[in-house]
């Protein structure tokens, strides 16, 4: 019981003494900011341990036995959570990020030191001084913080994401040409290298040069449609498939004269 007593005690300070840490300690990593990295581990490795305690919470045997293992574990990711939302902080004031994605964040902070808290305090009435009636109740109240460490994950990643990526992948898909010329085959055909690729897809002209090296595929299959007719090619892997004709439909500069 006393190096129970110690481990989680050492846990506790560990994580208080991280949290006061100075400003800028988990900032960048030489010369690049650390945020992404540390809030990408915390995302997956948070959830994963809150259902992983979940469910020893309903098995005594399994808890005493590997508890020690998801005590520390669950020290050092909230460790994690505590860098991650450091290290936000550090890049929104280098280049900006959300409120709502730093509010988050910080909230988590909390959730995850609480969820640290009281699972070691469940674990001492569940193992080392049983008692059933304390340890079905704090074995609730892990379940509930555990929940809310889960719905805060999803909102502090989906926020970041979407100040990220949304406004990126919806420009994207933006047509680069939004009136259609029209042009002759023999045009088509001078756009034939990887610096400069048009093609043709059922009578339409695409310029697919920006999208040869982002092709799931490889460049091979953009490059062997420039400078000629590629509906054969296009029709024979994508007819039918809604992705691959909606990125198409962003290249499009105009049709073929008949």
């Amino acid at each position: 019981m006393k190096r129970f007593i110690a481990t989680a005690l050492i846990g506790a300070l560990i994580i208080t003494g991280t949290y006061f840490l100075p400003y800028g300690t988990w900032a960048s990593l030489r010369g690049l900011p650390l945020h992404p990295l540390i809030v990408h581990s915390v995302v997956v490795l948070l959830p994963l341990i809150a259902v992983v305690m979940t469910a020893l919470i309903f098995n005594r045997r399994w808890l005493g036995r590997f508890h020690y293992i998801i005590l520390i574990s669950l020290a050092l990711i909230t460790l994690g959570v505590i860098a991650a939302a450091s290290s936000g902080q550090s890049l929104a004031a280098a280049v900006g990020l959300p409120e709502e994605h730093a509010e988050w964040g910080n909230s988590l902070v909390f959730v995850a030191a609480a969820l640290y808290g009281a699972f070691s305090i469940y674990l001492f009435f569940a193992i080392y001084r049983p008692s059933k009636r304390l340890g079905d109740l704090l074995g609730g109240v892990v379940g509930v913080v555990a929940v809310a460490s889960l719905v805060l994950t999803f909102l502090v990643g989906h926020s970041g994401a979407e100040s990220v990526w949304k406004a990126k992948y919806e420009s994207s898909k933006v047509p680069i040409a939004l009136s259609q010329d029209v042009f002759t085959l023999e045009e088509v055909t001078k756009h034939s290298s990887a610096d400069d690729c048009w093609s043709i897809v059922d009578g339409s002209v695409y310029d697919l040069t920006s999208f040869i090296r982002r092709h799931p595929g490889g460049s091979e299959r953009v490059l062997r449609m420039c400078g000629k007719d590629g509906s054969e090619y296009f029709l024979e892997e994508h007819s039918g498939q809604k992705e691959p004709n909606s990125w198409l439909e962003t290249l499009l500069i105009g049709r073929v004269k008949k």
